[in-house]
Formats: C-alpha cells, sequence, structure tokens
C-alpha cells in the first residue's frame, strides 16, 4: 500500500514538472506563479535544459543502436550478398525528432492538465450542490422550526391567561422578542422602530427575571422610526449592558435607549447604571462584532463609542450616517 502511494506521488510530482517546463497552468498554481516568478522562471530554464540532454541521449542511443545492428548483420557473413552502410544521423533528422518529442509530450500533458481541472471543476462543483441543498434544508428547517413554537407558545399564553396572567404576559413578551429576532436576524438591515420594539421585549423579559432591580427607558425620535441600521446592534449593546453592567450589581439599574438625528448623523445611545467599567469591558467578542460590522456597511462614516456614565455605569454609543 505504502509503495502504491509513493510511485502515485513520484508520478504526480513529475506530471506537476511537466506542467511547469511547458507552462501548462494548473488553478491552483495561479498565486504561486505571481509570488515566485523568478525562481520559476530559472527552475522551468533547469528543466528545459534537462529534458533536451535526455532527448538527445535517447536520439543518440537510437542512433547507436541502428549502427550496432548494421555491423552486426554485416559482420555476421551469412549475407554476403547484401552490406549494410552505416547511418550518420544528421542534425536536421536530430531536431525533427526532438520537436515531435517535444510535441507528443506537451499533447499529452496539456490534455491530462484539461482532465485534471474538468475533475476539479466537477468535484467543486458537486461540493456546491451539496451545499445548497443542505443550506435549503436548513432554510426550510428555519421556517418551520419557529412557526411550530410560536404556534406552541401562543398555546401556552392562551391556558395561562385565566390562571397565571403573569406567565401569559412574559410568554407573549417571548413571542414578540422572538419573533422579531428571527425575522431581523435573517435580513441585513432593520428599520430603528422595529430594532426598539424587539429591545422592549427583551427587557420586558429580564424585567421579569431581575425583579426590582432593573427598569428602562426608551426614545426615539418620529423621524427616525424608518431609519434603517444593521441587524442586531441594538440588541447587542442593550444585551451587553444587562450582562455586565445591570447583573452584576447587587443593586441592580437602569437602561435608557435614546436615537437622535444631530447634522447629518444619527446618534443612538444605550446607557446603563451598572457596575460601570471593567477588565473585560469593550473588549468582548460581540463589540468587536459591531465595530466589523460597522466599518464593512460604513467605512469610516461610522464608529462605536464607549465612555463612563456621569453617575455610574456605561455609555455606549452607535455614530452613523444619516
Amino acid at each position: 500500500m505504502k509503495t502504491t502511494m509513493s510511485s502515485s506521488s513520484k508520478r504526480e510530482r513529475l506530471y506537476r514538472l511537466g506542467y511547469l517546463l511547458f507552462g501548462i497552468e494548473l488553478p491552483d498554481q495561479d498565486q504561486n506563479k505571481s509570488q515566485h516568478g523568478l525562481q520559476r522562471g530559472l527552475f522551468r530554464a533547469a528543466l528545459a535544459l534537462a529534458f533536451a540532454l535526455a532527448c538527445y541521449y535517447v536520439i543518440s542511443s537510437f542512433g547507436e543502436f541502428v549502427n550496432g545492428f548494421i555491423e552486426g548483420w554485416n559482420a555476421s557473413g551469412n549475407n554476403d550478398d547484401v552490406k549494410l552502410e552505416s547511418w550518420k544521423m544528421s542534425g536536421q533528422w536530430q531536431l525533427t525528432l526532438f520537436a515531435a518529442a517535444w510535441f507528443l509530450v506537451h499533447n499529452f500533458l496539456l490534455k491530462r492538465a484539461i482532465a485534471e481541472t474538468i475533475a476539479r471543476h466537477d468535484t467543486e462543483r458537486e461540493r456546491a450542490n451539496k451545499l445548497e441543498i443542505a443550506s435549503t434544508l436548513q432554510l426550510l428547517k428555519a421556517q418551520i422550526e419557529p412557526h411550530f413554537l410560536f404556534n406552541t407558545l401562543g398555546l401556552v399564553q392562551h391556558l395561562a391567561e385565566p390562571t397565571a396572567p403573569q406567565a401569559a404576559a412574559l410568554t407573549a413578551d417571548l413571542i414578540q422578542f422572538l419573533r422579531a429576532t428571527t425575522e431581523s436576524l435573517r435580513a441585513d438591515t432593520i428599520r430603528l422602530q422595529d430594532d426598539c420594539a424587539t429591545c422592549d421585549a427583551y427587557l420586558k423579559i429580564m424585567q421579569t427575571r431581575l425583579p426590582r432591580r432593573l427598569s428602562y427607558g426608551i426614545e426615539c425620535s418620529l423621524e427616525l422610526h424608518d431609519f434603517r441600521l444593521p441587524s442586531a446592534l441594538l440588541l447587542t449593546l442593550v444585551e451587553n449592558a444587562i450582562k455586565h453592567g445591570i447583573e452584576p450589581s447587587i443593586d441592580g439599574g437602569q437602561i435608557q435607549i435614546k436615537a437622535m438625528q444631530v447634522n447629518d448623523q444619527v446618534l443612538i445611545t444605550v446607557s446603563d447604571t451598572g457596575v460601570g467599567f471593567g477588565e473585560e469591558i469593550g473588549q468582548g467578542v460581540g463589540l468587536e462584532n459591531i465595530r466589523n460590522r460597522l466599518a464593512l456597511m460604513y467605512g469610516d462614516k461610522a464608529r462605536l463609542e464607549l465612555e463612563e456614565n456621569e453617575t455610574r455605569g456605561v455609555i455606549a454609543r452607535l455614530v452613523l450616517p444619516a
């Protein structure tokens, strides 16, 4: 088994050297060509010289074989009436045989490279088709599962309303939050009004988890209701305020969301009165993702600002172009 793999590997290396000699480029060789152009040129010249010497050796050996056959024929003594003259291959014949060898080897390697490229493209196309089918199945699954979940939660809310109104209200907030996040995560952008509604549903749920420890307010000017921003940015800031500010605080705190337009910029602020800056504040994965998405969508026209709150806690501010 190892011998077979070793011989196959050696044969593949010979094919690669042949591709380099004749300038046949495979798709995975494009980058190497640009990065090592001088080295490739020198190595290719060395390969051409080696190929020429090998062809000269084979052609010369063929000429020697013919002359040896003639000498043996003449020395046999059985063919006195037929004497063969020694044959010397001319330079023109040598060049012709060398050109024929160059053409045949080049043609063979070119056909093999084309077949290898087609096979590779077929493999990549098959893999892409499998990925497309898998993503389609995931999309169908993502469409079916929320529908089943929302129907089940709606039934739980209906059953809880007569005897447990608080549980029914919490279930309603959960349905609103899940429905909003499911729809927003499928899109690249979201209306600011819808994003604030998602945060409102989330904070209502957190108020149930943190009774008497969390209060919040949301202010969004009317002219910004239809302003679109990347989805989940605002919710990520609110979740960070809960996780790093309110939950670690014994007394809890308040979260305030404000959105306003100042000249040609939209300022969306999430401030909390939690424990304030810590060692990990500003360095989390969520905040880094926000910075990356802002840079990807707006370039240097948008940014995320973090500063200490005057009383206590942290102020996170999205500065977006209007």
